[in-house]
C-alpha cells in the first residue's frame, strides 16, 4: 500500500461516504454536512475522490477534526479524474491522506475501480451511501462492506430518481435509514473518559485515543498556543496524555 499525506489517520475510527458521481444538489448538500459534522465529533471519512458525492465528501471534511482518505484507483502520479487534482493536493496539504494500491507511475484502468472499493469499505466502521443507482460502483463498494459485516446507513431518496435506487432498496433490506449525522454516532459511542481536574477539562474534552497536535487544539479552544503547551506538559507529567507520532493522546 502506498500512502501520501497523515498516515495516522489510517488508525483513526472511520465512516465511508459514497454515492454517484451525478449527484443532485440536494444529494451535494447532504453529503457535505454529514461529513462535516461527522469530522467536527473525530470521524475519518474516507472515499475515492471520484466527482460527485466521493468529492463533496472529502470537501465537507477535510478541514474537521477527523479529517478524510482518499482511496485511488491509480497511482499518485496519474489522479483520475484529473479535474480533481487540486482536491488531492488539498487534502494532502490541510492533513488529510491518499492511499493506493498501485505504483505511483500506474495509470487508471476500468476494473481498478471495482476493487479498490473493498478498501474504502474495509478502512470503515460503517458506509454511508448519499445518492446511487441500482447498478453502480456504490453497490460493490455496498456489497463488499455487507461481506465485510459492516453497517450501512442511508440517505432516503426520492422513488421518481433513479439515483435513489440503491438506498431505498438497502433500506428495505434493512440497512439504516438516516436524516442526521447524530443518527450514525449512536452506532459508535466513544469510551468514557476518566474525570480530570477543571484546569485540564477544556483541553482533555477534545481529547481522544486519536492524535491531536496543538494547533488542532488551539482551533477548537479559546487558548493561546502557549496555556495549550504548558496544560500539555502537566497533564503528560500526570498521566493523563502521552505524546506520539501526530500529537497527543489520552492514556487509558
Amino acid at each position: 500500500m502506498y500512502v501520501q499525506g497523515n498516515k495516522e489517520l489510517l488508525n483513526k475510527r472511520a465512516i465511508a461516504i459514497i454515492g454517484t458521481r451525478k449527484p443532485s444538489e440536494y444529494g451535494k448538500k447532504v453529503a457535505k454536512e454529514f461529513a462535516n459534522e461527522l469530522s467536527e465529533k473525530g470521524i475519518c471519512i474516507v472515499s475515492g475522490l471520484a466527482e460527485g458525492i466521493d468529492s463533496c465528501a472529502h470537501l465537507g471534511a477535510k478541514c474537521g477534526k477527523g479529517n478524510t482518505i482518499a482511496v485511488l484507483g491509480s497511482g499518485f502520479n496519474h489522479v483520475y479524474p484529473a479535474s480533481n487534482i487540486k482536491l488531492y493536493k488539498d487534502i494532502i496539504e490541510s492533513g488529510g491522506c491518499v492511499i493506493s494500491e498501485y505504483g505511483p507511475e500506474e495509470r487508471c484502468k476500468s476494473e481498478y475501480f471495482p476493487v479498490r472499493n473493498r478498501i474504502i469499505s474495509g478502512l470503515a466502521m460503517g458506509v454511508l451511501i448519499v445518492e446511487a443507482k441500482f447498478k453502480s460502483g456504490t453497490g460493490i463498494t455496498a456489497r463488499y462492506a455487507t461481506e465485510q459485516n459492516k453497517e450501512i446507513f442511508c440517505v432516503p431518496g426520492e422513488i421518481t430518481k433513479n439515483t435513489s435506487d440503491l438506498t431505498n432498496e438497502y433500506i428495505k433490506r434493512g440497512a439504516v435509514l438516516v436524516t442526521s449525522a447524530e443518527d450514525i454516532l449512536e452506532y459508535y459511542p466513544e469510551e468514557p473518559k476518566k474525570k480530570v481536574g477543571e484546569d485540564y477539562e477544556d483541553i482533555y474534552k477534545i481529547m481522544s485515543k486519536d492524535p491531536i497536535t496543538v494547533d488542532e487544539i488551539k482551533r477548537y479552544t479559546d487558548l493561546s498556543v502557549e496555556s495549550i503547551n504548558e496544560k500539555l506538559l502537566f497533564m503528560e507529567i500526570e498521566g493523563i496524555i502521552k505524546g506520539v507520532n501526530g500529537g497527543y493522546v489520552v492514556v487509558d
